[in-house]
């Protein structure tokens, strides 16, 4: 059993080396307690939730909430004005345009001045729910980079080797036979799957996308990272350790 998921995007002012991308990826295990603490908050705010939100649903205090939606917008402050702009479009057009071509119409906000008191409440909140879309969808890359993996599976010798399981908004899962050619045919084709960023619209010097397949064995309490572009060799070491740490 494996997933590959967690996306990495790595942005900075310059084009970021490896090493800070290391240093990105390092969080989930260095940090993992605070990293699952930062969930909610972050979900919140990524949605357009206030301090409010924070207080109301995380139980945070209003100094603490406040503090914590400051530095998020300060930190995304390019995406936020980038939502803000296509917002702003879609009072003209009548809708959105979000991944893959898909529109998404907005007819309320047509019609009024936003950001005013006198804004209605619906349009408003078709107004979030436009903002909200324009990252969501985005999670179709998944969608793509499995349809793409599965495609070359099914046109291979582990055609019969690799199933797919099921599919969320950042993870695929998928059940492999255990076999150190099968893992790493999958950790290879799988993980250049996901790295996929040929839309103009993702297309950015400053941010990479990839990810990193989990492997978990004997059973999904117990699993193990196979970084990319990982030798069979060092493949063979990681497992020799996991199966250390199980006994």
């Amino acid at each position: 059993m494996l997933k590959i998921s967690d996306p990495i995007t790595s942005v900075s002012e310059v084009k970021p080396s490896q090493h800070d991308v290391v240093r990105v990826n390092s969080i989930k295990y260095l940090y993992k307690d605070q990293r699952q603490d930062s969930k909610v908050p972050t979900f919140a705010l990524t949605y357009d939730g206030t301090y409010i939100t924070l207080m109301k649903n995380v139980g945070l205090s209003e100094k603490l909430a406040k503090s914590i939606e400051s530095s998020y917008h300060e930190m995304y402050k390019v995406s936020d004005e980038w939502v803000a702009d296509k917002i702003k479009q879609a009072s003209k057009d009548g809708y959105v345009t979000v991944a893959f071509g898909l529109r998404l119409r907005t007819p309320l906000l047509k019609q009024v001045v936003l950001g005013t008191s006198k804004t209605p409440y619906e349009a408003a909140s078709e107004g979030r729910t436009a903002g909200n879309a324009l990252g969501q969808s985005w999670g179709l890359l998944n969608t793509r980079a499995g349809s793409e993996f599965m495609g070359k599976v099914r046109n291979s010798k582990y055609r019969l080797d690799i199933k797919p399981c099921a599919q969320i908004h950042d993870a695929s899962y998928f059940i492999i036979k255990d076999d150190l050619d099968v893992l790493m045919y999958t950790n290879t084709h799988l993980s250049k799957a996901v790295s996929w960023q040929e839309d103009p619209l993702i297309q950015n010097e400053h941010i990479s996308m990839s990810g990193q397949l989990d492997v978990f064995w004997p059973n999904w309490n117990h699993g193990m990272t196979i970084p990319n572009e990982t030798t069979v060799e060092e493949i063979k070491d990681i497992i020799k350790k996991h199966i250390e740490n199980l006994t």
